[in-house]
């Protein structure tokens, strides 16, 4: 996966030959030959700005021309342009003040002027880190980890609501059970209480029935002897 800024250099308008430059993260042969291409095609105006994307894996290529030379840099195909040439506008102050406008139209090969790689480096690497030097995308990188703090506390809260109302269907049903498990005891309990006072109605009429076959026949008898007297 590449970097923010993947490739910088800066070229001759007049031919585009490519004076210095700066392979970062992700700088592909593919990355670095497109660049090249664009700024040997000889379409750049003077004083002119391009932006194209032309694809997520190779990046977005913005280029800045000034009078005699042109900056460009690939960049990841969402890195906010106004940074991107934040970022031209730096390095070429940094590498005019370094080399001269005759060096550039003298030179005669490709990487002839090495003076100016260490202001292609030390500035792209800098750039790498957008929080760092763009203040918008810096607040909007807050603004996204303030909303995804937000976000993963309200999903927080969800869960728990979902977690506080599972327990408390579970207390419920537990209630529901309870008052179902206590009429069930109070019908046993009134049924049990209806067969005992059954069974003690039966043996209280047995022993009735036992103590009349005992005594009635003995009643009968004394009677019988009384009347005999």
């Amino acid at each position: 996966m590449g970097g923010n800024v993947r490739y910088a250099a800066f070229a001759r308008l007049s031919d585009g030959l490519t004076l210095a430059s700066f392979k970062g993260k992700g700088a592909t042969n593919a990355v670095t030959e497109t660049a090249h291409k664009v700024l040997r095609s000889g379409n750049l105006k003077p004083n002119g700005q391009l932006t194209v994307t032309v694809d997520r894996t190779i990046g977005t290529l913005h280029l800045a021309a000034g009078d005699g030379d042109v900056l460009a840099v690939i960049t990841a195909p969402d890195y906010p342009r106004r940074s991107a040439f934040k970022l031209l506008d730096e390095i070429r102050e940094m590498v005019r003040a370094g080399c001269r406008a005759e060096d550039v139209g003298a030179a005669s090969r490709e990487g002839e002027l090495q003076s100016a790689v260490p202001a292609l480096a030390s500035t792209c690497r800098r750039y790498e880190d957008l929080g760092e030097v763009d203040k918008l995308t810096s607040v909007s990188l807050q603004v996204e980890e303030v909303k995804a703090t937000m976000e993963g506390n309200i999903n927080k809260m969800l869960d728990n609501a979902e977690t506080v109302g599972a327990v408390e269907d579970k207390a419920e049903a537990l209630r529901d059970g309870a008052q179902q498990f206590q009429r069930r005891s109070d019908n046993i309990k009134r049924a049990m209480w209806w067969r005992l006072f059954k069974i003690k109605l039966i043996f209280g009429l047995l022993f009735v029935v036992v103590l009349g076959y005992i005594f009635i026949p003995i009643i009968v008898k004394a009677s019988e002897d009384s009347e005999k007297k």
